[in-house]
């Protein structure tokens, strides 16, 4: 007889982290069960408990594979080599092309750390990446996070942070559907609910949380900004914001110089004033009141300084009528009143106004917006325009609102610090978007593929893919696969040959979370979770020959002479420098593999001790970042940039979502997941299936001007009609009634179809959720 281990643990699959306890015996993995006791251990999902199927896979990759058939091979060879001799053939080529060309020539491709086993090494590789000197990795950023990780620090400060909903009044969920994308999330907002919070969806499909919402307003893909700038419109024309919060901690009454668009600052001061003092008369007419032009913020009593209007100031430049920031923001979304974001948006006024209710009179809000507002070709300012009507509520920071930071300081290993500026400046497409995620070396693919292919601005000679699956994942399919054909030299890590694993020269097998360490500071699901540490041991020794993505960029380190940005190479070194700021022990932490709670919580407004981490110290309504780059300094949104027909032959809005079965172009190869789900679906309205002669489990071509993919007709009764909804990451179904595909095992990669021509001016995002097609029956 032999004795099962019941290890604790968490699950690295998707950005839940469940906390769980996985069962071995002799060594091998039987399953994992949820951990209840842990932050984010209430429940699992189909993915997590198929993990027993994953690492066991007959097609797991087990040993490095060379290739030995030309590039472009319909079907690809390869044979097996060591170890030793990848790393020396791969340390070989990274060596070569840095000391000849430099190494931004040789460009990485990594995979989301939200919904992927990468997340244990993320950090590590990212090291690794700008150690080596490259300011070009592929990281699909500009259609995931950036927008509410990066661009929201153009109002904040700093991210989104992770909403208190264990305290809230209420959950607003803007493009975010937590049921299938976050368990651990999806179970605090349902404990927020039956505690009496209150709950507005801004969603165009009828998911879970929208069926409950006290209010759902079923936006037409593509038109959230509308609609946020509609909400505002509203708070700002009635005064429900947090006005005295507005004034003390926000640039909202800053005044804005009429010709430059900048601040008023001590430079315009009159030539006879205080150094630092301006006289503004009220627009009212009342006595004049003293404005500090060096801090840009009215003195004696700010209580009483105008939020709105404009001011006469005398300056240098001689008298001036300048407008509140609060007056700039005011203006633009007066573009927006209900009667324009019912035309624009598809929601009924009545709908809008009782949104803007529950929002504006609840004591507390919490809020989450991802890539479902961020895949658009405006998707910067909209989360600009959401983040703004947010920060005007007051509740940023504050218990029952979103907080940020963590219930402790700890090192950042990723090595922002390693790229020097001048190799920052030639991460590619940097100078058409000066804002964008290229300033932290995080480019887009089509420019890697622009640089392969056209050698603009410079040649990529070199592509190392960290898992992925760019074929899949991302559009321009057909110019990637050219791209691959023309590397010098294509290295890629994975469980799986996928389809563009078939394109790379050296192929690493990589060890699953279940075979390797991985240290979790923080689990942000809740404020409480956030408090929570856990260094995950190994459950099981790796199968075959796999090693961790850790391990392969601290050999490849060796070999390129890295050890001393690395590390030394050795993993517990760099764990521990994270836990300094903490206090926090590395061998404690192993000794304690359920993880340890800390003793402190996450700080709630620290804007009174320190202000917001702005230029300005305050929560930034108007945003001279992005003026000095360009940008609209509010929100703003031109009716030309909405999403609009521009082909009659493709009438309906191409929308797409998750489900909780897969993620991204992951497990369909996963037996039990794919009975849940054995085929890729088209959610459509019955309205709009039956003009086209379409029932439900029809198959169904979807065409548009960039290509077409094939997927499952599924109706719904709550679905808006005339626009349609698909599912990225599959590969052709092998159903026993699959359409013919003449032999294109990605026919049903709707990406394959997103037209790229154009992409939001600032992050450089794409419209995955908002383009157009037509539908008919196969």
């Amino acid at each position: 007889m032999t004795e099962q281990a019941r290890i604790p643990a968490f699950c690295t699959q998707c950005r839940s982290r469940c906390g769980c306890v996985a069962t071995v015996e002799d060594g091998k993995l039987l399953g994992i069960d949820p951990l209840p006791n842990h932050p984010s251990g209430a429940k699992l999902c189909p993915k997590g408990k198929a993990a027993p199927e994953l690492v066991y896979h007959p097609d797991r990759l087990t040993r490095p594979l060379r290739r030995t058939s030309p590039k472009g091979a319909k079907t690809p060879t390869w044979e097996p080599v060591t170890w030793g001799d990848a790393l020396d053939e791969i340390a070989g080529h990274m060596g070569r092309i840095r000391d000849e060309h430099g190494p931004e020539q040789v460009a990485f491709s990594v995979t989301t750390p939200s919904g992927t086993h990468i997340s244990d090494s993320i950090s590590w590789i990212e090291r690794f990446i700008r150690a080596y000197g490259s300011p070009n990795t592929i990281y699909g950023t500009e259609i995931c996070n950036w927008h509410k990780d990066i661009a929201s620090r153009f109002t904040y400060g700093t991210d989104i942070g992770t909403p208190d909903f264990a305290h809230t009044d209420c959950v607003l969920l803007w493009g975010h559907n937590p049921a299938a994308t976050w368990l651990a999330r999806s179970t605090e907002i349902q404990k927020a609910i039956r505690k009496g919070a209150k709950l507005v969806v801004i969603d165009p499909r009828p998911t879970l949380f929208a069926r409950r919402a006290d209010c759902w307003l079923r936006v037409r893909p593509g038109t959230d900004q509308a609609v946020a700038l509609g909400l505002l419109h509203l708070m700002l024309e009635s005064g429900r914001f947090d006005q005295a919060f507005a004034r003390t901690w926000t640039n909202a009454a800053f005044l804005v110089h009429p010709e430059t668009g900048h601040l008023l600052r001590e430079s315009d001061q009159a030539p006879e004033g205080s150094p630092d003092i301006l006289l503004a008369a009220s627009s009212a007419g009342g006595a004049p009141l003293r404005y500090d032009a060096k801090e840009g913020r009215w003195l004696d009593a700010p209580e009483d300084a105008a939020l709105f209007g404009s001011h006469t100031v005398e300056t240098g430049d001689g008298t001036l009528q300048c407008r509140t920031g609060l007056q700039a923001l005011a203006d633009e979304a007066a573009k927006y009143p209900p009667e324009r974001v019912v035309e624009i948006a598809g929601i009924s006024e009545d709908d809008l106004h009782k949104a803007a209710d529950i929002l504006f009179k609840s004591p507390s809000l919490a809020y989450y917006a991802w890539n479902g507002v961020g895949q658009s070709l405006t998707a910067t300012q909209t989360d600009r325009a959401i983040s703004t009507l947010y920060g005007l509520t007051g509740h940023y920071g504050r218990k029952g609102g979103n907080v940020p930071g963590g219930a402790a300081k700890f090192n950042d290993i990723a090595g922002h610090d390693l790229l020097n500026d001048s190799q920052k400046a030639k991460a590619l497409g940097l100078t058409e978007r000066p804002l964008g995620p290229g300033r932290h070396g995080w480019v887009t693919a089509r420019d890697v593929y622009r640089a392969i292919t056209d050698g603009t601005p410079y040649p990529v000679r070199m592509l190392f893919s960290f898992g992925g699956n760019p074929l899949a994942s991302q559009p321009d399919t057909a110019r990637a696969k050219d791209a691959f054909c023309k590397l010098d030299f294509h290295v890629h890590t994975d469980f799986f040959l996928n389809e563009s694993a078939k394109h790379a020269d050296i192929v690493l097998p990589v060890a699953t979370s279940w075979e390797r360490e991985g240290l979790r500071n923080g689990f942000d699901a809740s404020l409480e979770g956030m408090r929570k540490v856990q260094l995950r041991p190994a459950v099981m020794a790796p199968v075959g020959e796999t090693k961790s993505d850790t391990d392969i960029v601290l050999e490849l380190s060796r070999r390129l002479g890295l050890s001393d940005v690395m590390f030394d190479c050795d993993a517990d070194k760099g764990h521990a420098h994270i836990l300094v700021p903490s206090g926090l022990d590395l061998n404690a932490l192993r000794a304690a593999p359920e993880g340890v709670t800390l003793d402190t919580e996450v700080a709630t407004e620290t804007h009174l001790a320190n202000g917001f981490p702005t230029p300005s110290k305050r929560l930034e309504i108007y945003s001279e970042q992005m003026l000095e780059h360009g940008y609209a300094p509010v929100p703003s949104l031109d009716a030309e940039e909405l999403p609009k027909e521009e082909d009659s032959l493709f009438p309906l809005r191409l929308g797409s979502a998750k489900t909780v079965v897969y993620c991204h172009s992951q497990h369909r190869n996963i037996l039990s997941l794919r009975r849940l789900q054995p085929d890729p679906i088209l959610e459509m309205a019955p309205a709009t299936a039956e003009a086209r002669g379409i029932a439900d489990h029809d198959w169904v071509e979807i065409s548009t001007k960039a290509g077409k993919f094939i997927a499952r007709a599924k109706l719904g009764k709550d679905l808006a009609p005339g626009a349609v909804f698909a599912q990225h990451g599959w590969a052709v179904s092998d159903s026993t009634d699959t359409p013919n595909t003449e032999g294109n095992a990605l026919a049903a990669n709707m990406n394959a179809a997103i037209p790229t021509e154009k992409c939001d001016p600032i992050s450089g995002s794409i419209p995955l959720r908002c383009s157009w097609c037509e539908v008919r029956k196969i």
